[in-house]
């Protein structure tokens, strides 16, 4: 049995517009995954037209990362675990990490799908010590 890789840390990062609803998208991170509202961080940006833009940073480590890793891969769908775990290198960085991006919208609804189109990018970055294939083969277990 393969056992549980743990994560040095989680980092979630998104931009919300004007024309957004932003206190939706973090109602909804919030409630679908687990997350404390004191782990997001916000910051002022303006755009190229000097359009005001938020842009949002959740940096998770600890039991908070592990309940976050349960609730992502238990909301996605099928199909979205499909294309995971067939093209999971793609997906990957040198060191393990892997790179998800759920769409934006569909969290508005209440949803998760992945997407590559104003997304929500989340990073999970594993303890380093485990060798690539192992951490390759517990991505795939959490597909399952």
């Amino acid at each position: 049995m393969l056992g549980r890789m743990n994560f040095s840390s989680i980092e979630i990062t998104w931009l919300v517009h004007a024309t957004e609803n932003g206190d939706r998208i973090v109602k909804n991170l919030v409630e679908l995954f687990l997350l404390s509202k004191d782990s997001i961080e916000s910051y002022d940006l303006k755009g190229h037209f000097g359009n005001p833009i938020l842009f949002h940073r959740a940096r998770l480590t600890g039991d908070e990362a592990d309940k976050f890793v349960y609730s992502l891969f238990s909301s996605l769908s099928d199909t979205n675990k499909k294309v995971l775990n067939l093209e999971l290198s793609k997906y990957l960085d040198e060191h393990g990490a892997l790179y998800i991006r759920i769409d934006k919208q569909s969290l508005c609804e209440g949803k998760v799908g992945m997407s590559e189109v104003d997304t929500i990018r989340i990073r999970l970055k594993p303890r380093s010590g485990l060798k690539p294939h192992k951490k390759l083969e517990y991505y795939r277990r959490l597909l399952s």
